[in-house]
């Protein structure tokens, strides 16, 4: 497997958790959540959050469960950390992307442009630059609680891996909350964001240390 695809499918098999079952209907007016989506990330300077994952494999009975801590701080620093049930650390600060794994770092370098393709996607899901972007359609849901904005690639190289990605934000908060990747194969990742601290101070040493 070449480097870009491993670092590529680490990353998106980080996500965990799930919140609702709630039937979702086409939203009434898409273009003013989207907009009030994208004004409350703009206010968003830093998010500090615990993560809960499950996923999904069509080859076992039970699914697999993880945990750790997520930061984001604008403009462009992101520290993903799984803590269990082993370390695994995606570090992006600014331009570099690093990953740590079993102990190791891994050299992305090679990765050359998909590297830099997977840091725009990982920062634009936090930050609300998926709605700029070329790499998805989008689709807005809603039903009681929840807006669900559903994205589909268009990209080749994701459209590969993932069929779509489902986006999940409180209607009294508007902060994501819940992710879920929707495997090509018929596998599904999800993730839940718990505690998360918005726009408190971060120490600069969480993005540079691996």
């Amino acid at each position: 497997m070449k480097p870009f695809k491993v670092y590529f499918v680490l990353f998106f098999s980080l996500f965990g958790g799930t919140i609702l079952a709630q039937e979702f209907k086409p939203a009434a007016n898409p273009d003013k959540i989207l907009a009030d989506l994208r004004k409350s990330s703009l206010a968003t300077s830093s998010i500090q959050a615990d993560f809960r994952e499950e996923k999904y494999l069509s080859f076992l009975k039970e699914p697999e469960k993880s945990s750790g801590v997520f930061y984001y701080k604008k403009e462009d620093q992101m520290r993903w950390e799984q803590q269990t049930p082993f370390k695994y650390v995606i570090l992006i600060n600014g331009e570099k992307l690093r990953v740590l794994d079993a102990g190791k770092e891994k050299n992305v370098g090679s990765a050359g442009k998909m590297a830099g393709q997977i840091k725009q996607v990982m920062l634009g899901l936090v930050n609300g630059d998926f709605q700029k972007s070329k790499t998805f359609t989008q689709v807005c849901m809603e039903n009681a609680d929840y807006y669900q904005v559903t994205l589909t690639p268009t990209n080749k190289r994701m459209r590969n891996v993932y069929a779509k990605i489902n986006l999940l934000f409180p209607k009294n908060g508007l902060r994501l909350k819940e992710l879920t990747f929707f495997e090509k194969g018929g596998d599904k990742s999800i993730m839940k964001f718990q505690n998360e601290k918005f726009n408190q101070p971060i120490a600069e040493t969480v993005f540079t240390n691996l």
